[in-house]
This record gives structure tokens, C-alpha cells and sequence, in this order.
């Protein structure tokens, strides 16, 4: 358990710091303050068990304190059975800096002898709080209870078996406290008012309540302090929490509760760095520039032996860049609160700076048409080839005898050099149109990379932080909520 603590109480404080500037600063303040108190609670309760009596007016919680200690130190009677101030008994150890710290006034404290301790050394180290009614008309009561009840070990609630169905008691404490279910047991007391035909069934109406409330596991027990009928049984759970050592579990709940309240901070998850969104953005910043006109001017040289005129990349436009932006923010910002996806969107570069990078990008890639000499060389040797045919032909008629003898012969020299002329040439267009193509697909390339630079370093890199704090935020309080 005490690792666990350690590693919730790390995750908590990691949180806090993460997302603070996200978060309710009233609750942020709240969240320190609990956290404060509560590792001030672990440090003061080295050794101590604290169990506290929670109950409404006229339950007979005093009573049941009195009957619990054996002593008649708690407010209890007929005309004002209202408990005023916390009450504290205490079994082996005066426990003055817990005591001091669940501020119970020195009037209202009580510590049970060596002798008596004697008796009972599986209570050593135990104090039982008397609370303030949780329903009396003071103010300053429900205050008092509201501030003890999550920092006690083991509640116990003393219930009027008249009014144990009371809304205010089940929607204003019972409900709210479902983290501390392994932590409380319900007293149903003055049990010895209730017919015995009718105690099942009072019993079984009760945990449906508390299993509404979802503390379906909570032990539900009958007593009477008057009577004592049931101390027994109480005092085992008492023991049990003495010897279990439930201060650590009390922390890791008072942790979760903290958690909890601040959980609406953060998203479930948040999108990692999207690099499909990266690589659009980054197409759609080159066509923003006039890449492609560029890049199908140079493809068209290689279907002409003229130099066809060379598109120039241009300007991209501001609304198309504040365009791009705002569809890469899009997918980014998904499932994020309000305030981190502002954060987000203000960390980004904005659409200006965006703009002026691509077009420096775009200005700075060269656009040239490759080379004709190897292909203008080849296409020569197709015209020398080709009028080599022609001038056979004319030969064959005027100077037979300049060529070989045989006609057969005559005739695979002219195919020859008009075969040769047609390859040649053919090559010649092919090696042009392949160096077209090539510088096209080239002067794409480096443009790709130059905006996908653009993309990484005024997008993806200024937006990272972001998402990793809302991650570290989020994992944190889910660390801590547990």
C-alpha cells in the first residue's frame, strides 16, 4: 500500500504541475492544500488509528461513544442531544499533534489509562472522534464533519433507524463517498426499539439503500448503546482497523478524491503528432506554392525538342495557408478541453510565418531543364542514319556501281541505317522524355521535403510540448485517481 501512496502522491504532484495553467486555479489552490494536508496527516499518524462516529441528531452517536470507551465524556441526553464540538478519546497516547491538526479542542479530549489499555493492547494507538451532528442547523457543525470525515481511517455510522433513509444523509454524504467504502460500517442504532420480527427487514432495506449509493459492500450492523447489545461486533471492526493499519489506505483516498475534482481538465486522451496530417499539410503547402505547375512544365520539355516555357513557383495566398493550419490544428485539437486546444493553436506559428517559410521553400528548390547534349547526340546519329538510307536509294539509280554488287545486299544496307535511324531517334526522344520526368519528380521531391521541414518545425514540433503536457496531466491524475 505505502508504494502505492508514494507512486499516487508523485503522480498527483506531477499533474498539479503539468496542468496547472489549465486548471481551476480555486481548485488548484484546493488541491494543493489538500495534498499539503494530507501528507501532513501521514506524517502525524505514524502508530495511530483514527476512527470517527458520524451520525445525525438523535441517533445516539455520543452515547455510542460513551458506550465504546466505556466512559461518560461525550454530550449525550434526552433534552440536547446535540454534539456541539468534536470529542476525542484516545487509548495509550495523548496523540496531541494529531489531535491538534483534526482540531479537537483540549477540552474535548480524553485518554484512557494504562490499565484499561492493558485490557484491550489491540487498541493501542486508537482514537475515536464524537463528531458534530451532521444535519444540525449550525453552519459551522457541517463544516466541521465535512473537513474530519475524509481525513479519519475508519467511519462509522451511527443511524436513527427512524430516519436511516434520509435523502440529505444518502445524496449529501453516503453517495459521495464510494472511494471510502472499504473504509466505513453503518450502525443501526437503538436496534432495541425495533421489534425483533421487523429487524431483517429493516437491515435489508438499509443496504438496498447504501447499495444505491454504491456502498453495496458496506457492513450493516444492529446495536443499542443503551443496551450494549452489538458493542461487540463493532469493537471487532474497530480491531480490525487498529491492526490493518488504514492510515496509508486513508491517504490513497484523500489522493483520489483530489484527482478526481480536477479530472475535468483533461480530455481522455490526446491525439499523438499525426504524420498523415503532416505529410497533407506538407502536399498541400507545395500545391499552395504552385509546385505542381512547375513540376508538369519540366515533365512537358520531354515531349518537344524546343525549350518549352518553365512555370515559376509563386507566393501561396494567406487564406490558403490559414486554410492548411487550421485543418492540421483540427485533427490535432480532437478530444482535447477548450484550454489546452487554445494552448495549442497558440503555440503553433501562425499563418504569416507560415507563408513566409513555405515561400522561401519555394523559392529556394531550383527548376531547370535537364540537359539535351546526349539526347541531341543520338537524335544526330538517327538523321545521319536516315539520310545514309536516302542517299543508298539514290546511288542505287545513278551510281550502282558505288554500292555492293548484290541487290540483296543493296537492300540490308538501306534497312539497316533506316532501322538504325528510327532507334536512334526513338532513343533519343525516350532519354528526353525520361530526364523530364525525372527532374519533375526530383523538383517534386525536394519540395516535399522542404515543406514537410516547414510542417515539422512551425507545427508539429511547437504543438509536441503541448499534447506531452496534456498526456503527463492526464496519466497523472489517472495515476492518482487509481
Amino acid at each position: 500500500m505505502m508504494e502505492e501512496l508514494r507512486r499516487a502522491e508523485t503522480a498527483l504532484s506531477q499533474a498539479l504541475t503539468a496542468g496547472a495553467s489549465h486548471m481551476d486555479q480555486f481548485a488548484l489552490a484546493r488541491a494543493h492544500s489538500d495534498l499539503a494536508e494530507t501528507r501532513h496527516r501521514m506524517s502525524l499518524g505514524e502508530g495511530l488509528t483514527v476512527i470517527a462516529l458520524v451520525g445525525g441528531t438523535g441517533s445516539g452517536k455520543s452515547t455510542m461513544f460513551n458506550a465504546l470507551t466505556d466512559l461518560t465524556f461525550a454530550d449525550a441526553g434526552e433534552l440536547r442531544p446535540t454534539t456541539d464540538r468534536a470529542a476525542a478519546c484516545t487509548w495509550g497516547t495523548d496523540a496531541k499533534q494529531m489531535l491538534d491538526f483534526l482540531g479537537v479542542d483540549e477540552d474535548r479530549r480524553i485518554r484512557r489509562g494504562s490499565a484499561l489499555v492493558d485490557e484491550e493492547p489491540e487498541l493501542a494507538g486508537l482514537v475515536i472522534l464524537d463528531l458534530p451532528d451532521h444535519d444540525s442547523v449550525e453552519v459551522s457543525h457541517a463544516v466541521q464533519v465535512s473537513r474530519l470525515v475524509p481525513l479519519v481511517d475508519l467511519l462509522i455510522w451511527v443511524l436513527d433507524p427512524q430516519k436511516y433513509a434520509d435523502e440529505a444523509l444518502h445524496s449529501g454524504y453516503l453517495s459521495a463517498l464510494r472511494a471510502r467504502s472499504e473504509a466505513m460500517i453503518v450502525v443501526l442504532n437503538q436496534i432495541d426499539t425495533v421489534p425483533i420480527a421487523a429487524r431483517e427487514d429493516l437491515v435489508a432495506d438499509c443496504r438496498r439503500l447504501l447499495a444505491a449509493d454504491g456502498l453495496g459492500e458496506v457492513p450493516v450492523l444492529t446495536a443499542s448503546a443503551l443496551t450494549r447489545e452489538g458493542l461487540d461486533e463493532i469493537k471487532v471492526h474497530i480491531a480490525s482497523a487498529c491492526t490493518s493499519s488504514p492510515a496509508a489506505a486513508t491517504a490513497r483516498a484523500d489522493i483520489s478524491r483530489i484527482a478526481k475534482r480536477l479530472s475535468s481538465s483533461v480530455g481522455e486522451s490526446e491525439p499523438g503528432i499525426d504524420e498523415s496530417a503532416n505529410q497533407t499539410a506538407a502536399t498541400s503547402l507545395a500545391s499552395a506554392c504552385g509546385a505542381g505547375a512547375v513540376a508538369e512544365s519540366l515533365r512537358a520539355g520531354g515531349s518537344s525538342w524546343t525549350r518549352p516555357a518553365l512555370a515559376r513557383p509563386e507566393k501561396p495566398s494567406a487564406d490558403a495557408i490559414s486554410a492548411i493550419r487550421e485543418a492540421w490544428l483540427d485533427k490535432h485539437r480532437s478530444g482535447l478541453p477548450s484550454s489546452w486546444a487554445g494552448e495549442l493553436t497558440e503555440a503553433v506559428a501562425g499563418p504569416e510565418k507560415i507563408r513566409r517559410a513555405a515561400g522561401e521553400v519555394a523559392e529556394g528548390v531550383p527548376a531547370r531543364h535537364p540537359s539535351r547534349t546526349s539526347a541531341l547526340l543520338l537524335l544526330g546519329l538517327g538523321v545521319l542514319a536516315g539520310l545514309g538510307a536516302a542517299l543508298c536509294l539514290v546511288l542505287g539509280v545513278s551510281a550502282p556501281h558505288l554500292l555492293p554488287t548484290s541487290l540483296a545486299m543493296r537492300l540490308i544496307l538501306i534497312i539497316a541505317l533506316v532501322a538504325g535511324s528510327f532507334t536512334f531517334i526513338s532513343a533519343a526522344r525516350r532519354m528526353r522524355s525520361i530526364a523530364a520526368a525525372r527532374a519533375a519528380n526530383s523538383y517534386a521531391s525536394e519540395m516535399g521535403r522542404g515543406m514537410s521541414a516547414v510542417v515539422r518545425e512551425h507545427l508539429a514540433e511547437r504543438a509536441r510540448p503541448v499534447l506531452e503536457r496534456h498526456a503527463a496531466t492526464r496519466e497523472g491524475l489517472h495515476v492518482a485517481r487509481g
